[in-house]
């Protein structure tokens, strides 16, 4: 497994490259923005972009989605619950976004439990509602990618439409934080933690 971390874009959107080894199928999470140069090195370095999978339908998260499907393919994923917002950006936050490009038509759609094979690897689904209503993380031996559902010492902001702050706190509480306590948590923005730091010090989850 080989799994490469950027920050990319005006909101510091965090994307993740996982791969096969031994097959070079390759998974992209969260494309937000600026990925021109992401699709370039996935080319020269001969990888197959099987899938690029959002944790959710913000346009940081979705806003290059068009740009690496257009230069290496792959299927996009989501879950249906965030396909308006998807398929209609809503221009109070692309118009934020330098850069922004709406995204393309949604080829699979994903549910709590389904399973992305790639190559050797197996990437799990968790449904997580709250920051929207299509959130999900994707979790992978031990590592969590976890969006805007939480971050190290903070939960995602649910004040936005579609948000629902108890259940993201009913999410997190019982679709992660029953993940081992050694798990990585990969967060859409800021540094990495663990499922075990933050169910004993985040302030959000007491």
């Amino acid at each position: 497994m080989n799994l490469v971390h950027h920050v990319l874009g005006s909101f510091d959107t965090n994307v993740y490259v996982l791969a096969d080894d031994e097959t070079s199928e390759t998974l992209v999470v969260d494309p937000g923005a600026d990925c021109e140069r992401l699709a370039e090195d996935l080319k020269l370095a001969g990888l197959n972009l099987k899938y690029i999978a959002v944790t959710h339908g913000h346009g940081d998260h979705t806003g290059a989605v068009a740009t690496l499907k257009n230069a290496c393919g792959g299927e996009f994923v989501a879950h249906s619950g965030d396909r308006g917002q998807i398929e209609i950006p809503p221009p109070w936050l692309t118009t934020m976004m330098p850069g922004f490009i709406d995204p393309p038509p949604i080829d699979r759609f994903v549910e709590d439990g389904d399973v992305l094979h790639l190559g050797n690897l197996s990437i799990t689904v968790i449904a997580t509602p709250g920051h929207t209503p299509g959130s999900v993380c994707y979790l992978h031996e031990g590592v969590v990618f976890t969006g805007d559902t939480l971050f190290q010492g903070s939960v995602g902001r649910h004040d936005l439409p579609g948000g629902d702050g108890d259940l993201e706190i009913r999410s997190i509480k019982t679709r992660l934080l029953t993940l081992p306590a050694e798990t990585k948590v990969l967060p859409g923005h800021g540094p990495a933690s663990s499922i075990g730091e933050e169910a004993s010090s985040n302030p959000f989850l007491r």
